[in-house]
């Protein structure tokens, strides 16, 4: 991993397991995972075409999916308060075409 050594901070993570008919999401319990975390603002497209505008990446290997809950460092993971959905995930290959880690701009 070409970040492995950058990875000091952690992020708070909560997979969507689903949603009922209601429309009130499921997810799962809060982990924490290792990250870069990285203030700055962003113009974006995100995953379903609008604009948007980011305020930080995370950088970390974990694969976070486009409904997964997430915490920022320094946040308490579970908190629906601090609770931020993720605005673009961005896959990032090595040079030999191997997944290397993951962009998460929220």
């Amino acid at each position: 991993m070409l970040l492995g050594h950058r990875l000091k901070q952690r992020f708070g993570l909560a997979r969507l397991l689903g949603v009922n008919d209601r429309g009130q999401e499921d997810f799962s319990a809060p982990k924490r995972h290792a990250c870069r975390f990285e203030g700055s603002t962003k113009r974006l497209v995100t995953t379903d075409g609008t604009d948007a505008t980011s305020e930080a990446v995370l950088f970390t290997i974990v694969e976070v999916g486009p409904g997964d809950a997430v915490w920022l460092p320094g946040a308490t993971p579970g908190d629906l308060n601090t609770r931020r959905r993720p605005l673009r995930v961005t896959p990032c290959f090595d040079i030999r075409g191997t997944l290397d880690h993951y962009e998460v701009y929220v």
